[in-house]
């Protein structure tokens, strides 16, 4: 899977690192806090609606934590919008195409991942590339809807409402995604997944905080 450059290639002092727009974290951070205000929520209120703590809401906006695929999910979920255009990667085109060797890959809690859908609220799925860190803590998340999970390489440990299930290269997992839910790395080898997930409730009303719900991303908290 393709890695971003992160740095200086010679290890010197990047020139780039006080530009938010050269940076994909740093711009994913921002527009988190972006889309926060203009729905005119405190991190106290948006953790009530997500179920994410207030402590790592504000680190992913300040750019201190990267999100997991689950959190963004969750905020997705929360926003009434779908995961492009959460990260404010939105296409107007009537197709979306990603060339493998140049899609955008960005750094996660969980890992290295790349969207890969992008008609933003016309598309009716949303797919991921997630390259999973070994050692990485999982991330458990809840959220309505669906997903799908196909195993590329590697073995992957799901958690799925307290189940264990072991995937192997090959393999594929449908789940309700309003249980609890984790990945992780099996056997500490590189493990590339494609993720699916079904588009999020209809778009809340505009206005401070209309139309979010706690059932919307309600899950387990995480700091």
């Amino acid at each position: 899977m393709p890695r971003a450059q992160h740095g200086a290639p010679d290890g010197g002092r990047d020139d780039r690192a006080g530009d938010p727009a050269a940076d994909p974290e740093r711009r994913v951070a921002a527009r988190l806090a972006e889309l926060r205000r203009a729905h005119g929520l405190t991190l106290t209120a948006l953790a009530g609606w997500t179920g994410i703590s207030t402590a790592h809401l504000s680190r992913m906006e300040k750019g201190e934590r990267q999100p997991s695929i689950g959190s963004l999910i969750q905020l997705s979920r929360a926003y009434g919008i779908s995961l492009s255009e959460l990260i404010g990667d939105v296409r107007s085109r009537e197709h979306h195409v990603v060339r493998g060797a140049s899609a955008p890959v960005r750094k996660g809690q969980d890992g290295i991942y790349a969207i890969m859908s992008g008609l933003g609220p016309r598309s009716a799925l949303e797919a991921v590339r997630l390259e999973l860190t070994a050692g990485r803590p999982e991330h458990t998340a809840s959220h309505p809807g669906e997903e799908w999970v196909y195993v590329m390489q590697g073995q992957v440990i799901a958690d799925i409402g307290g189940e264990l299930i072991t995937l192997a290269a090959g393999d594929a997992l449908h789940f309700d995604a309003a249980a609890a839910h984790s990945l992780k790395a099996a056997d500490g080898q590189a493990t590339v997944l494609i993720v699916s997930a079904t588009p999020p409730p209809a778009r809340p009303p505009h206005g401070p905080g209309q139309g979010l719900s706690p059932a919307l991303g309600a899950g387990p908290g995480t700091a």
